[in-house]
């Protein structure tokens, strides 16, 4: 149901993420050696670094027709395409924080399943200290539908410290204010590097 609902979004609303992306240039310096990388739930492109051999993957066909790189694929973080050990990097950019919890940890197996010994796992994502931490109707622990019935799952700074199957190499939080109609809102997001 997830995919209809995003399909709907695109399809209604265009490009839905505009602007430039918050911590874009350290989060191409975290992936040190550049290589294939898969930007894992692309969206419309707005978070996918500027990397030489990258290909963005997304579940919604609306989403990847205004994706401005050439390689794409349709596909489902939860069940990735590609074959074993074929990349050196995946991010998550906004793309866990709208998974359940075992499908966050499916999508994690997927990751550690294409990605080669040694390659990093690069996830970005709001926490539970963001504005809109509690807006909706609570669906699981932290995780909330909001009108458009697209689930969002905020982090807390301890959700990514004992992954299986990788180790915590960085974990940074980053606050920053927005203005909505005058007033100041506090988001608040955290960048995590793991490694295989």
């Amino acid at each position: 149901m997830q995919r209809k609902y995003w399909e709907t979004e695109y399809r209604k609303r265009g490009k839905l993420w505009r602007g430039s992306s918050r911590e874009m240039e350290e989060i191409t310096n975290y992936i040190i050696k550049e290589g294939r990388t898969l930007d894992a739930g692309c969206g419309n492109g707005k978070d996918t670094p500027p990397l030489g051999n990258i290909i963005g993957l997304d579940f919604s066909r609306n989403a990847l027709k205004l994706y401005p790189f050439n390689k794409k694929v349709q596909g489902d973080i939860t069940s990735l395409p590609f074959k074993s050990s074929t990349f050196l990097n995946i991010i998550f950019i906004h793309s866990l924080d709208h998974l359940l919890e075992k499908d966050r940890k499916i999508a994690l197996n997927e990751a550690n399943r294409i990605l080669q010994k040694g390659g990093k796992v690069v996830i970005k994502s709001f926490t539970i200290n963001d504005f809109r931490y509690g807006k909706g109707k609570e669906i699981e622990p932290s995780t909330f539908e909001r009108g458009n019935k697209i689930q969002t799952h905020y982090f807390n700074n301890e959700e990514f410290d004992n992954i299986p199957l990788f180790k915590l190499e960085r974990k940074k939080i980053i606050n920053y204010n927005i203005i909505i109609k005058g007033e100041v809102i506090k988001r608040e997001e955290i960048i995590i590097i793991l490694i295989k």
